[in-house]
């Protein structure tokens, strides 16, 4: 179904845009090309975050605002737009005078991170083979290796990765920190890789570790499940010869995506806090069936929001850490198995489920859907914009671009190609289908198999089956109709194209 789908309340506006009608007035941009594929579902679902607003307007005149008005300003959807958890994917929402918890999700901070290595696709063609074993055992069977003291975790916590490289010396050259040469790279990180925190809220235990200066736990390093991953790509075209070059990507090179956020930390904050959003309504008012509450930034209720948006803070500065660590660990297993120290260089990690303060009141919700900035004095990326990187699915390829600040955008792009069919879908998917999808791919998972503990467990066997069909590229759209509307549409230009070689999936 393209995303001219028979709907009143769909309207086309130009080769790019929909715009979507809604009974609270605001407005309501989706940005589709009409070989976009746009759900209904997905509609019916944005129609109740924006069906806040009439929610706000009859909270007007109690005082649960303060003395602003609260309203949603603003509702921007991006080409992978598709129904999520709370809110549809690719949603980007500009609120005044409130911050809404749902918005976001568990999934604090949940972004992409690209390094370009100095390992050429022959290079890497040659030991593929030799790939699983070290990086099943890396990922998934307790040879991690991350070394933490109590001091650096709580600088990740409170100061993200300028605050973990300040502490760096408590673990310099152990284990995978023998990798790390992040002073080099934070210029490249979106928001510097931090969002100052003044509290360290419910994470004082995980802070606290077993108290060795290096104590490893089971959180940092996590890939994480769903459509989580790391994988090992090759640059197979380019586009645009500058940024590319600016950036250190070259034709046959081998790259490093990593798509990963805050694992448990993210989880505790979203519950609390969206926990904490409920019981704030007021009883005089009738619950809103639509189901999302917001939290007031300003008025009597304004020190609630403060704290979630410090908690917040706390799983995105931890979400860039475990980015930074999980792409150490795949440039460990390479240099392991290549014989030889393999060289990185950042080209950007940028987070896609977060709430950025714009000023003034306003904050920018955005849900699977990444920052699109364009050039910046004040950046390595004054003169072409900053990297925007829209991964495909396991057997398609990937994209990076280059951010052209659409302001009519909200400086905002999709963050993946979007899925066709639920998880749940998947599973009805026919097996020949799957097989003729999956075959050719090359995916590592906590599972091996192959191995003759696992052959004979069907139930083993048959879980591992699953998450595949749930990640399968059937499940995906077409990602190269959705990189064309972002380009179409001015919100960023093509400079690479990416091929997957090897998959790491949680």
């Amino acid at each position: 179904m393209g995303s001219d789908m028979k709907d009143d309340r769909v309207r086309r506006v130009d080769a790019t845009r929909v715009s979507i009608a809604n009974d609270e007035g605001v407005p309501v941009t989706l940005f589709a090309s009409q070989d976009v594929a746009c759900e209904r579902r997905a509609v019916d679902q944005l129609l109740e975050l924006v069906a806040l607003q009439g929610s706000l307007r009859r909270l007007d005149g109690t005082g649960f605002f303060g003395d602003r008005p609260a309203r949603l300003r603003r509702v921007v959807v991006t080409p992978d737009f598709h129904r999520g958890g709370g809110i549809p994917v690719g949603t980007v929402a500009e609120c005044e005078g409130f911050v809404i918890p749902q918005a976001v999700g568990n999934d604090v901070c949940c972004g992409m991170r690209l390094l370009a290595t100095d390992v050429t696709r022959g290079e890497l063609m040659g030991a593929v083979d030799r790939l699983d074993g070290p990086l099943r055992a890396v990922f998934f069977q307790g040879r991690r290796d991350i070394p933490l003291s109590p001091r650096q975790r709580e600088a990740l916590l409170r100061g993200g990765l300028p605050g973990l490289h300040e502490a760096r010396g408590d673990n310099a050259g152990r284990g995978t920190w023998a990798y790390y040469d992040g002073g080099a790279e934070l210029d490249r990180l979106h928001l510097g890789g931090v969002l100052p925190a003044q509290g360290i809220f419910a994470f004082a235990d995980w802070v606290r570790g077993s108290g060795a200066s290096d104590g490893r736990d089971a959180q940092i390093g996590s890939v994480g499940g769903g459509n989580h991953f790391v994988e090992l790509q090759v640059v197979e075209e380019l586009f645009d010869g500058y940024p590319a070059y600016e950036w250190g990507l070259g034709r046959e090179q081998v790259t490093i995506m990593v798509h990963s956020g805050s694992v448990g930390l993210g989880h505790v904050v979203g519950g609390h806090f969206l926990d904490a959003a409920r019981d704030l309504w007021p009883r005089a008012v009738p619950r809103p069936e639509h189901g999302f509450f917001p939290l007031p930034t300003d008025g009597p209720h304004a020190a609630l929001a403060a704290r979630y948006l410090d908690a917040m803070a706390n799983a995105a500065n931890f979400a860039f850490g475990n980015r930074l660590f999980l792409g150490l660990m795949a440039v460990r297993v390479l240099s392991e198995v290549l014989g030889r120290r393999v060289a990185t260089r950042l080209v950007y990690d940028a987070p896609h489920n977060l709430i950025w303060d714009r000023g003034g009141g306003v904050y920018l919700h955005r849900k699977g859907a990444c920052p699109a900035p364009g050039p910046d004095p004040d950046t390595p990326f004054a003169y072409t914009g900053h990297p925007v990187i829209i991964p495909g699915s396991m057997g398609a390829s990937s994209y990076v671009l280059a951010g052209c600040g659409a302001a009519d955008a909200l400086e905002s792009a999709c963050h993946g190609a979007g899925r066709v069919l639920s998880r749940g879908e998947t599973h009805h998917v026919a097996a020949d289908r799957h097989q003729a999808a999956v075959a050719p791919l090359r995916v590592v998972t906590p599972i091996d198999p192959s191995a003759p503990e696992v052959r004979l467990r069907r139930d083993i066997l048959a879980k591992h089956e699953e998450r595949l069909r749930e990640e399968a590229p059937y499940a995906y759209k077409d990602v190269t109709p959705v990189v064309r509307t972002v380009e179409d549409a001015g919100i960023a230009r093509r400079v690479a194209r990416l091929w997957p070689i090897l998959t790491v999936k949680g």
